[in-house]
């Protein structure tokens, strides 16, 4: 096996509960070489507002008190051109306020990827822009791009020095800007700071590429818009570039009129033609103040809280709608509470340790929505995983996979992955018909399954809903990255409290076992006791080392 594909696969298993994608074999030299780090031991019990990177996480509420920024703010838009009504989509997000690169600033991520028809169209763009700005002006010091398309890539990092009037990129070659230049990332807040006056122009510079494009920005008056969203009366500002390249192109965008100023749409002139993007989602994400306030759940004689709303039972455990049911130890094939430990909106962000290395990479798991699917009830799960610093520098990494699953068992309907390391691009799908138990794959290939059958995606989420016990074993048959059948052991160890990021907590040992006869070790995971079963912090080694995953925030969880 190749280095690469070696470590494309070491990647992939970001986006998993454990990494089974090097087959039973690793995991029996996995058991040979000890046991797992464990977890951060608890200190005294305080609220997750700090992070190891020095960031300083602030409480969030529903409302905007005074400010347009607030962190955990994502909103969602959906591109439509030309004859394509979903030709993109875009996804900008305040991601965290803290002291970055030694300045208060907020950390805004702005992602951009085609989708259906226009992906084939175009190639694969997938673009990501993290820009570090002022709180008060949204004026950046950094910016961080990741610019995609097909096997193209370029990256770049650019400090631009407002005092000075210079950017400087990663080259070290230089460029003059005027005080008080936005990136792309950082101009639709700096639009919401400050406000377009009804009467009366102004004037906004911005860095596109290595280029310094003015704007004068024009209040065209009020009209009421109606988006997925709601409702809005809307401001539109028209922005004309002053440079003569650019004369011909037109921007408008349209602010909510209220103190939030959303941009709930923006419409553009292009060369390649009008492109509109409409606002589909705004979240929040309301983080905890502290552990205290977290509602625990009441706890049987073992200890464990069991989730609320127990589904039957068919006589002796046997199935009923198709779907298996708990049955009594030692080993079931655990069916999902109708309660679920989790909803739609949620989002749990992790750091990667690997070896003597603090943090590697970042990972994501994200309910992003629920709807239907080819006749059925299904939420969509979305994970993704990056690498970051140094590790950046020896392999660029990018992944990601969504799941759709069916809200009742949590078993796919429809599996997505999208593998980019370096210039290298892998695309799978899959398709489950439970009718024929059976999943089609792009080339024509139909991969006979259990019933039960879940994808990594799936697996991460049936887990959290397994009725867990303390001394019980559940098994969970799955299909790995390549679509081969594989199956798990889980083993509930025991209760303890852990500490980290998220402050002291209350939690399950989970020991992830392959399947018999080798019944090796493969991972250990902890996860909260309580009915949101969050994962906090798990660990697995490869032949590359052991990886540790830390959770660092969870939004909008139940």
């Amino acid at each position: 096996m190749s280095f690469f594909k070696s470590i494309r696969k070491f990647t992939f298993a970001l986006l998993a509960v454990i990494a089974i994608s090097y087959g039973w074999k690793l995991y029996a030299y996995q058991q040979q070489q000890g046991g797992f780090t464990p977890p951060p031991r608890p200190v005294e019990t305080k609220a997750p507002a700090e992070k190891n990177s020095g960031t300083k996480s602030i409480p969030s509420t529903s409302v905007y008190e005074g400010t347009p920024l607030r962190v955990g703010e994502r909103l969602t838009f959906n591109v439509n051109w030309s004859d394509f009504a979903t030709a993109a989509r875009i996804e900008i997000e305040v991601v965290e306020q803290g002291v970055f690169f030694g300045q208060d600033s907020y950390q805004i991520r702005t992602k951009l990827e085609t989708l259906g028809g226009v992906r084939s169209l175009f190639g694969d763009i997938d673009h990501q822009y993290t820009s570090y700005v002022g709180p008060k002006t949204a004026l950046p010091h950094r910016l961080i791009s990741s610019v995609r398309q097909g096997k193209k890539q370029n990256e770049d990092t650019v400090i631009l020095d407002q005092s000075r009037q210079q950017a400087t990129f990663s080259d070290e070659s230089t460029l003059t800007i005027p005080q008080g230049t936005y990136d792309l990332g950082s101009l639709i807040h700096g639009m919401r700071l400050r406000g377009i006056p009804e009467s009366g122009k102004q004037k906004f510079t911005v860095l596109i590429g290595r280029e310094v494009v003015e704007f004068e920005a024009v209040s065209k008056g009020r009209e009421q818009l109606v988006t997925q969203t709601g409702t809005y009366n809307a401001v539109q500002v028209k922005l004309y570039p002053q440079t003569k390249k650019y004369s011909k192109y037109r921007i408008h965008i349209w602010f909510s009129d209220d103190a939030q100023r959303l941009p709930v749409a923006i419409q553009a002139k292009l060369w390649f033609g009008e492109v509109r993007a409409d606002l589909t989602s705004a979240t929040i994400a309301v983080r905890s103040l502290s552990p205290s306030v977290l509602a625990k759940a009441p706890t049987d004689e073992s200890g464990n809280p069991p989730l609320p709303g127990e589904g039957p039972k068919g006589a002796n455990g046997q199935k009923q709608d198709g779907a298996p049911r708990v049955i009594n130890p030692p080993s079931v094939v655990p069916t999902p509470s109708p309660n679920l430990p989790f909803a739609v909106g949620e989002r749990l962000n992790y750091e990667i340790a690997w070896g003597g290395f603090a943090s590697v990479g970042k990972a994501s798991f994200e309910v992003r929505q629920q709807g239907m699917l080819g006749g059925k009830n299904v939420f969509e799960f979305y994970g993704e995983a990056s690498s970051v610093g140094s590790a950046r520098t020896l392999i660029n990494v990018n992944d990601s996979a969504s799941s759709f699953a069916m809200v009742d068992s949590l078993l796919p309907v429809k599996t997505d992955i999208r593998l980019r390391e370096g210039r290298r691009l892998k695309q799978t799908a899959a398709s489950y018909d439970w009718s024929k138990k059976s999943v089609s794959l792009p080339n024509g290939t139909e991969v006979p399954i259990q019933p039960g059958t879940l994808d990594l995606l799936s697996l991460f989420y049936a887990i959290r809903a397994a009725q867990l016990k303390i001394g019980a074993t559940y098994d969970f048959p799955f299909l790995d990255a390549n679509h081969r059948p594989q199956k798990v052991r889980i083993r509930v160890v025991k209760q303890e409290t852990i500490g980290g990021p998220m402050g002291a907590r209350e939690t399950l040992q989970l020991d992830i076992l392959s399947p018999e006869p080798v019944q090796a070790l493969i991972a250990q995971v902890w996860i909260t006791n309580d009915v949101r079963r969050l994962p906090l912090y798990f660990a697995t080694r490869t032949r590359f080392g052991e990886l540790r995953f830390q959770m660092t925030s969870a939004s909008n969880t139940k």
